[in-house]
């Protein structure tokens, strides 16, 4: 059985234990053993894909397994051939088989060819969990290793590998949204209680849900290129949005995410630029983005050392006040255009209320994927205070409502992780 779908990924990662060179392992073992390797990667491949091989002998004996781990370094394929000269073994490919998550690429970059690299050197076989979704090299890699004599299969079109190729294009799926729509790929992080209950009035800082559902929230701070926060929650909680994961401490792979700040009013960087204890201006600052509207807060800004764009907005009604929002579109072109090609909306009331329940289509938020954590809790008649539940745009009828498809359910210590690959009904 495929092991990705329904598991927590940072545990994947946590448990992976390659086994010992010449263990008989199966052909979904070494599928499994490609994707959670891969995840090795997490974090420090951006914009290329996560991706892991696995080779075996022609017995199915182990002998190898490599992931891509950092951009403009060698990939997946190439780590394990450097493995196999290292030690003197390259002849251990000869009729050996590799499964590998995607493609071997067929174009010269920042490193060579995978394709050319594996061409000749007697693998009896290479499997691919999905083709290489470029345009301009999709197939390539596949005919060049068919012209060198190694049968090349595309898992998504044999029925013996399709579970693993779904797993494989979830792996990747940053990667093909970017490749496919020229777009940033959005999530949304929200945490609740079974009711819906997000946050109370008053902004009490509560935990709604447990310690081990938080810390995969941190497992995603390392997965997006970038989390996004409102200025609401900029005021209330004086938010790190670093990562700090209890069983993943690699310094590298917990590198701090570049951080977004939806900040239209400049209420929370004029408060910033008065502070000398607010996270976001004091820890990495550079690594902080504050999106506001008005030219004028760029100086005093920079002076600090805070990076600040201005991008356009719009005027939405909203409970009889003023309220204004970013065009979604330029948010998209200003963080693509700074490196960021995946966003994770991370809270709080305020860009659930941008991004779930805003009736304008140019300033809502595409989303990729909704990330939700519920805690086997009702918390709404409870609160004295009052409770700030989670508010859907009503004018999505049930008509216009998509069922979402391949959702991934998991338990964190009892509370449930859902996460849904999102279509906007909307849209």
């Amino acid at each position: 059985m495929i092991q990705w779908f329904n598991h927590p990924k940072d545990e994947l990662l946590r448990d992976l234990a390659l086994p010992a060179t010449g263990t008989p392992v199966s052909s979904v073992a070494a599928q499994n053993l490609s994707l959670a390797v891969a995840l090795r990667g997490t974090g420090r491949v951006s914009p290329n894909p996560l991706v892991g091989a696995v080779l075996v002998d022609g017995s199915h004996r182990f002998i190898a397994a490599a992931a891509h781990e950092k951009v403009g370094e060698p990939h997946a394929e190439a780590n394990i051939l450097r493995e196999l000269r290292d030690s003197g073994k390259l002849d251990a490919l000869r009729g050996g088989r590799m499964y590998v998550t995607l493609e071997p690429c067929a174009h010269e970059g920042r490193t060579p060819a995978c394709a050319r690299s594996l061409a000749g050197l007697g693998l009896k076989e290479v499997i691919y969990g999905m083709t290489d979704p470029n345009p301009l090299v999709s197939g390539k890699g596949a005919g060049i290793l068919a012209g060198a004599g190694v049968h090349a299969v595309n898992a998504s079109t044999s029925p013996e590998y399709l579970s693993w190729s779904a797993a494989c294009a979830d792996l990747a799926s940053v990667f093909l949204h970017n490749i496919s729509t020229g777009r940033l790929f959005t999530g949304l992080k929200i945490a609740s209680s079974l009711d819906g209950v997000v946050a109370f009035q008053g902004d009490r800082r509560v935990w709604i849900t447990n310690e081990r559902a938080r810390a995969y929230g941190h497992w995603l701070r390392m997965v997006y290129d970038a989390v996004a926060v409102g200025a609401g929650t900029v005021l209330a909680d004086h938010p790190r949005l670093n990562v700090r994961h209890p069983f993943i401490a690699d310094p590298v792979m917990t590198r701090t995410p570049r951080r977004v700040v939806f900040d239209p009013d400049a209420r929370a960087l004029e408060y910033a630029l008065g502070s000398k204890s607010m996270p976001l201006v004091t820890e990495e600052p550079e690594k902080t983005i504050w999106l506001v509207a008005d030219r004028k807060w760029i100086e005093p800004a920079e002076a600090r050392g805070i990076k600040v764009v201005v991008v356009p907005v719009r005027d939405l009604p909203e409970a009889g006040a003023r309220s204004r929002a970013f065009i979604w579109d330029e948010v998209d072109g200003v963080l693509q255009g700074l490196g960021v090609r995946s966003l994770l909306l991370e809270g709080g009331p305020g860009v659930y209320s941008m991004a779930l329940g805003n009736p304008d289509p140019r300033t809502r938020p595409q989303l990729n994927r909704l990330h939700l954590f519920q805690a086997p809790v009702i918390l709404g008649g409870l609160s004295p205070a009052g409770a700030k539940a989670l508010r859907w745009n009503s004018a999505a009828s049930t008509q216009q409502m998509i069922r979402q498809d391949r959702v991934q359910l998991f338990q964190l210590d009892g509370d449930w992780g859902v996460e849904i690959p999102f279509r906007d009904p909307l849209s």
